[in-house]
């Protein structure tokens, strides 16, 4: 039974990690494409893939980041 909880904790993970990759990544492609063409500037596919890429990242390591200081850190503060 465990065994079992556990590959859902583990799928439910890598689809979290998924969505903020991918949340990240399209937020920040979004606002920097408006951006470009209110500004009138062309801008290549690779440019914008690129900012996909490099956002998304940051975003996975903001999270996780995030997630450490929540989870361990606190941990820390609170031992008797």
């Amino acid at each position: 039974m465990l065994s079992s909880a556990d590959l859902h904790l583990e799928r439910a993970l890598f689809f979290a990690v998924l969505i903020i990759f991918f949340g990240a990544g399209f937020l920040c492609t979004l606002i920097t494409f408006i951006i470009n063409f209110i500004q009138k500037k062309n801008k290549k596919a690779v440019y914008y893939l690129l900012i996909f890429l490099i956002s998304g990242l940051i975003g996975v390591v903001l999270t996780a980041f995030y997630c450490y200081m929540i989870l361990f850190e606190q941990a820390e503060t609170y031992r008797p």
